[in-house]
């Protein structure tokens, strides 16, 4: 079975609205906290279930197909998608404070972040996706953001790039927009990230 790395930021709120994407045999890994002001925590958990765009089956990759590509998809185009109907998007507001730190983040620790793939590593041969969720405390998160790879191997993306789609798709698809969130998956459909209220 395949497994993708999910990296996901989310900043905490009181709510109490469902996650869109479904972590199974969630494991936290780390905490930690990002941006000038470490308002938005980090938690690096495993699931063990496939993740895939809400409302979009992709067929699962061939792990090989992908090994000789480019693994740095930063300006890579997606297609944005926003869930319908609405019923309590994400607060464009409340994701800014994500987007800022991570535009901080890019400018002082680093412009790339690393969006793993790991097989086998939970458990048994099933494997696990590794989620990257960040939140301010007390970690219950309201807005989330996530980055999924569904290449098969490791891949790169931009700070400064998901922190534009943290803004954009809270903007576009919010609940004054007839919407609950959305993504935004790769032309190749490698890898996607989603922003939603949780």
């Amino acid at each position: 079975m395949q497994l993708f790395s999910i990296l996901a930021l989310a900043l905490s709120f009181s709510g109490s609205a469902l996650a869109i994407i479904q972590c199974d045999d969630k494991k936290t890994l780390s905490q930690t906290v990002i941006g000038e002001n470490k308002n938005v925590g980090v938690e690096v958990v495993q699931c063990s279930n496939v993740i895939t765009p809400v409302l979009d089956e992709l067929a699962e990759r061939d792990a090989f197909a992908f090994e000789k590509r480019q693994t740095d998809v930063c300006g890579a185009t997606c297609n944005t998608i926003c869930f319908t109907p609405t019923g309590g998007g994400p607060d464009p507001n409340e994701c800014h404070v994500i987007a800022d730190a991570l535009l901080y983040d890019s400018q002082n620790i680093g412009k790339r972040v690393s969006i793993l793939y790991q097989l086998g590593a939970y458990n048994d041969e099933r494997g696990s996706h590794d989620l990257l969720q960040a939140h301010s405390s007390p970690w219950t998160p309201l807005c989330e953001t996530f980055i999924v790879n569904q290449a098969g191997i490791p891949l790169q993306y931009c700070r400064t790039d998901w922190s534009a789609l943290v803004d954009y798709i809270a903007f576009n698809c919010q609940s004054t927009q007839n919407a609950h969130g959305g993504d935004c998956v790769a032309a190749d459909q490698r890898w996607f990230v989603q922003v939603q209220h949780s």
